[in-house]
């Protein structure tokens, strides 16, 4: 009895331990399986999911950040997502550290920004949209939930969730362009899908924890 009862005290605490809070990273299993998390702003820090390209997939190996960036919980309950793909500079030492003559630097790891998209409640990025276009993986508002702070239910589905029904399209333009913003449509109206992130398609971002 003596020894069911330490097992016992850690099979409840098990959940605690590997609950993850919605202003944090939720790592996407491998493969095309869809995946879900929920996703909030708290104190500057930004909910997001990391997802891995899936094998026979156009973005096979390339890593991803989707992240959160702004959220309304109010009707029409929009989302606003930031896409960015990991890059590795081999050449380039990371701030911080440093190395004796005979030990190469290590690679520097960053986020380069791609797209970004507004999502209204049960829209999703359409297989003909930038979004799509440049390889992030495809996306949905699918809940919302209130509280401190308001949380939103962000699906990821590398099959993609096709180009008709209710869902949000923006214009594809090549990511060298920025000379007009892409638009997102829905309900008979069209807001931008670029919010200023055009401009700064180059932008590199560091990560906190970077996935080797």
């Amino acid at each position: 009895m003596n020894k069911i009862l330490p097992v016992l005290a850690l099979a409840l605490l098990l959940p605690l331990v590997s609950a993850v809070n919605c202003w944090e990273e939720h790592d996407m299993p491998s493969g095309w399986g869809s995946y879900n998390a929920w996703l909030c702003i708290s104190n500057g820090d930004h909910g997001w999911i990391y997802s891995v390209g899936p094998s026979g997939h156009p973005s096979a190996g390339r890593m991803f950040k989707v992240e959160l960036q702004s959220f309304t919980y109010s009707s029409p309950y929009p989302a606003t997502l930031n896409c960015y793909e990991q890059f590795t500079d081999m050449g380039r030492q990371q701030p911080g550290h440093s190395s004796p003559n005979s030990v190469p630097p290590g690679p520097s790891y960053s986020w380069h920004l791609l797209q970004q998209v507004t999502l209204p409640s049960g829209t999703y990025t359409g297989n003909s949209g930038a979004w799509v276009l440049a390889g992030c993986p495809p996306v949905s508002n699918n809940a919302q939930q209130a509280g401190s702070p308001p949380q939103v239910q962000i699906y990821v589905d590398w099959n993609g969730y096709g180009g008709g029904g209710n869902f949000a399209t923006a214009v594809a333009a090549p990511l060298a362009i920025s000379a007009f913003s892409p638009y997102l449509s829905y309900g008979g109206s069209a807001v931008s899908a670029g919010d200023g992130a055009t401009s700064s398609l180059y932008k590199f971002v560091k990560r906190k924890a970077f996935k080797r």
